[in-house]
């Protein structure tokens, strides 16, 4: 009742729970100052020195810890976890996240609107607030790569339907939108004609073809690198959201002193579980920032208030009278580890104590057997030079896959490769590069494969079909026999992770829920996952960012050159690219 909260202020009821001797980081004003919290059910009542005549039931000494409200993130990917939401849930709430805003592009890339509305049924009873989005961009490129499942506009207004539905989710055909398509603009259309939230994904874009898709009424990127991007956006009334790989020293400076701040926010857009469970969650993503020179209060405003008015959560982000109580409180205001987090007026976490659990979700049974995909032969994994009029001894010049080993950013390169005969077949000796080859796993006979450089000490191979997007099912390795063995055991899981060095199989991660989540404790998975990365070290592999590395090779928006399930695609012109260029006599 709304008038227990004036009694509670007037001393004739008690508050529900009162919060003594708190630094209230005030995202209305900028300021801090030491004050008490009263609230009543889910809601804050009052802020200010408790009266003589206030009392309440519950009482917590906040030991003069600085209390902000519980963090938002406008922008992420539940799967990119591996875990159910309800082990997900119980792992950021101790970490002060209490609403995230969920795009499963993920799972419905993978399921279709059946693992749209397993995911809705699965977040609904959280006590983490979840606010689930209606994936666009399905595949992420059209024409380039194969799904699950296709959006257009009909099948965007079927899931705009769906009760629970937020908005829009993030449109990543940036070109398809700055081109004027009619598929991917019918699809916004269904959307801005409900008047939903519109996110989009504008990494490339720049100048008109910026001002193209902001045009059709998308106002928010995540997908910002620089801090003149960031300007840029904001000048064209975009809400920024800056997730850690795009933080630097520029980027911050940019975002301390851009002259309009309530648009700018913090998001993780994609956690792995090993970052996740060790360093943290978005309030990682916010000491980092700290760390970087961001002002610790504007740090509060980006992950709290900023986000609640982007996603039209008018009664979330901040604490004032009238709020809902959403709080943490934290030591030290430039490193966030919350000492307690309270949602929704009741506290789930209190000195290293989680006190509450979160409802566990069956899914459906079609979930669990999302591998329509025929095992593949060893020769698949070979890159014949049959039917081109080649011959023994001759030269390939090849296009290949040049990565770095620290960024996921690919670019296009060339070598010559001799022509040989293998099992009575003539094909590239590819002993000093790693082959991907990506297999449709929804019922195609079809798969791409590639060259990609830099992973010269790599001597196993690893089979995945948790990534990006598509979800296809890739396989990278050196050796044919090693990369067979990956594959089928993934493929005899029903998806996951695998790794294998000799012939046979180093570590799995079976991950029956599309082949994307795993029901495992968090702790067990991510001891699995640690096992995984170490085998892989022990093969030779090396790379800064294992996972994102294994995750984004098959991703068809992410640039310069990838290999999906129909070829190797040259991201930035949209056009797939041969393998193998021409073939001239002789030897290297």
């Amino acid at each position: 009742m709304l008038v227990n909260r004036v009694r509670a202020i007037n001393g004739e009821c008690p508050f529900d729970f009162l919060i003594h001797n708190v630094k209230l980081v005030n995202v209305y004003n900028n300021t801090i100052n030491t004050t008490d919290i009263g609230i009543v059910n889910d809601r804050i009542a009052y802020v200010g020195t408790k009266r003589p005549y206030q009392s309440a039931i519950t009482e917590l000494d906040g030991k003069g810890r600085f209390a902000f409200p519980g963090l938002i993130d406008s922008h992420m990917h539940l799967e990119s976890s591996m875990m159910t939401p309800a082990h997900f849930a119980e792992t950021v709430l101790r970490m002060g996240t209490t609403t995230v805003v969920a795009d499963p592009h993920e799972i419905v890339n993978v399921m279709g609107i059946t693992g749209l509305e397993a995911m809705l049924e699965a977040t609904k009873n959280l006590p983490l607030r979840v606010i689930v989005m209606a994936p666009s961009t399905i595949p992420s490129l059209p024409g380039f790569e194969d799904s699950g499942f296709a959006v257009g506009s009909e099948q965007m207004d079927k899931m705009l339907n769906l009760p629970g539905i937020g908005g829009l989710g993030e449109v990543m055909d940036f070109n398809g939108v700055a081109a004027g398509e009619e598929n991917i603009i019918g699809v916004i259309e269904s959307a801005a004609n409900r008047g939903a939230i519109l996110d989009g994904h504008a990494s490339a874009l720049t100048g008109d073809r910026l001002q193209a898709f902001r045009a059709v009424g998308i106002d928010s990127d995540h997908t910002v690198p620089t801090g003149e991007k960031l300007l840029e956006e904001l000048a064209l009334g975009f809400t920024v959201q800056v997730q850690e790989s795009m933080l630097s020293e520029e980027m911050v400076k940019a975002m301390n002193e851009a002259p309009v701040s309530n648009r700018i926010c913090l998001v993780t857009d994609d956690v792995p579980l090993p970052r996740l469970m060790n360093d943290g969650h978005l309030n990682h993503v916010a000491s980092k920032a700290i760390s970087l020179g961001l002002d610790p209060v504007k740090a509060v405003k980006y992950t709290t208030i900023n986000p609640a008015e982007r996603m039209r959560l008018y009664d979330l982000g901040g604490i004032a009278p009238g709020m809902i109580a959403d709080i943490q409180l934290v030591d030290d205001l430039s490193d966030w580890k919350p000492s307690t987090v309270i949602v929704s007026g009741k506290c789930v976490y209190n000195e290293g104590e989680l006190l509450i659990s979160a409802e566990s979700y069956e899914f459906p049974a079609a979930m669990r057997d999302s591998m329509n995909i025929k095992k593949p032969s060893m020769e698949d994994f070979e890159i014949s030079c049959e039917g081109i009029g080649a011959k023994r001894g001759d030269v390939a010049e090849v296009n290949i896959i040049h990565q770095n080993g620290v960024s996921v950013r690919t670019e296009k390169a060339k070598a010559s490769l001799p022509v040989i005969e293998k099992n009575g077949k003539l094909v590239l000796d590819t002993e000093n590069y790693c082959k991907m080859a990506v297999f449709n796993r929804y019922g195609k006979a079809q798969h791409g494969i590639s060259l990609v450089d830099g992973l010269d000490k790599f001597n196993g191979a690893v089979a995945i079909t948790y990534g990006h997007d598509c979800h296809n099912l890739v396989v990278f390795g050196k050796d044919s026999r090693d990369m067979l063995a990956a594959a089928e055991r993934v493929i005899d899981n029903k998806g996951g992770i695998v790794s294998a060095g000799e012939g046979e199989v180093k570590v799995q991660i079976p991950l029956p829920i599309a082949g994307l989540l795993s029901e495992e404790e968090p702790e067990d998975l991510l001891k699995m996952l640690t096992e995984f990365l170490d085998s892989c070290m022990a093969m030779g592999f090396e790379h800064e960012r294992p996972m994102s590395f294994f995750t984004t090779m098959a991703l068809a928006v992410s640039p310069e050159i990838k290999c999906t399930d129909k070829g190797l695609l040259d991201v930035i012109n949209k056009r797939f690219i041969p393998l193998i260029e021409n073939i001239t006599e002789g030897s290297i």
